[in-house]
């Protein structure tokens, strides 16, 4: 891995742990399995290991599909493994991350289809609405690009803020245009966010992250995002695969899974509805992507 890779992955590994939510997933089935039972065998490059597999492994079973999972530890390494040919798709991250690591390794990586998407909020220890907050409040919001960005969509979409047009998908706090509350925003590293929750009149911050470190359901945000969003494009997780493969209908097919009851049912059972199935068409990711890809080579620069 290069340097400006190391550097790229850094950035993003949060936003990927955040988008995925600990919802990754793992199996095993060997060749010969596979082939006694006259099903297609696809292996699959993933994270951490979660029971959701079962059911995924299970619709894919009905399909006739054998999925044998690949675990990795490091999240650079799913990608390097579909670029090297082990493993024939991986199923882990988001676009924003894809992209980063696109531009670095200088590889073509493509997604076939969209999985799933953990949702944000903005949460308050000192407000229980967004009307509730008053002039001059500290809002604290990440302070990375992608999550910054996603952070100011959402206090726009809740009324608090307006942004310029045209701003692409990586707005700053420079595009704030209307600001009637005088908000203050107190930029920190994504994984701090929780820890500041109680010093500050609200956080933008991951349902499933502050669920996890506080125990506080999503139903207590003030405000959510909304998953379908064209500006949640970029936190949207992907089936990929090698741009070879981009038009390989079986491996399309496999983003299809995720539609599935049973596999909708076991994600909000494991991240106790934070995380959601999504559903969005090939060409809107691969431009979303191509957009996403060009914001990277500016910030390498």
């Amino acid at each position: 891995m290069t340097l400006a890779s190391t550097r790229t992955a850094r950035r993003f590994a949060p936003l990927a742990l955040l988008a995925v939510s600990g919802l990754l997933f793992t199996g095993c089935a060997s060749s010969s399995e596979a082939a006694d039972e006259g099903l297609k065998q696809i292996t699959i490059g993933t994270g951490e290991l979660s029971p959701v597999n079962d059911a995924i492994s299970a619709v894919a079973k009905d399909h006739g599909v054998q999925i044998e999972w690949q675990s990795f530890s490091d999240w650079t390494l799913p990608n390097q493994a579909l670029a090297n040919s082990e493993t024939d798709v991986n199923a882990f991250q988001h676009l924003a991350f894809l992209s980063a690591y696109n531009v670095a390794e200088d590889q073509n990586i493509t997604p076939v289809g969209s999985t799933l998407i953990t949702t944000w909020g903005i949460y308050s220890d000192k407000h229980d609405s967004i009307e509730s907050i008053g002039q001059d409040a500290t809002i604290a919001i990440p302070n990375d690009p992608s999550n910054g960005a996603r952070t100011l969509f959402l206090l726009e979409s809740a009324g608090l803020i307006e942004l310029a047009d045209n701003i692409g998908v990586y707005p700053t706090v420079d595009d704030i245009t209307s600001n009637p509350k005088n908000l203050k925003f107190n930029a920190v590293v994504a994984q701090q966010l929780v820890n500041v929750y109680p010093d500050v009149d609200a956080i933008v911050v991951g349902a499933a992250t502050i669920d996890q470190a506080k125990s506080i359901p999503r139903d207590q945000a003030l405000a959510l995002d909304d998953p379908n969003a064209e500006s949640s494009r970029p936190y949207v997780n992907v089936v990929a695969v090698r741009g070879e493969d981009a038009d390989s209908q079986d491996y399309a097919e496999l983003s299809s899974f995720w539609q599935d009851q049973r596999v909708k049912d076991a994600v909000a059972e494991e991240s106790k509805g934070n995380t959601v199935i999504v559903d969005v068409p090939t060409d809107e990711l691969r431009a979303t992507l191509a957009d996403l890809e060009e914001l990277a080579r500016d910030l390498e620069q």
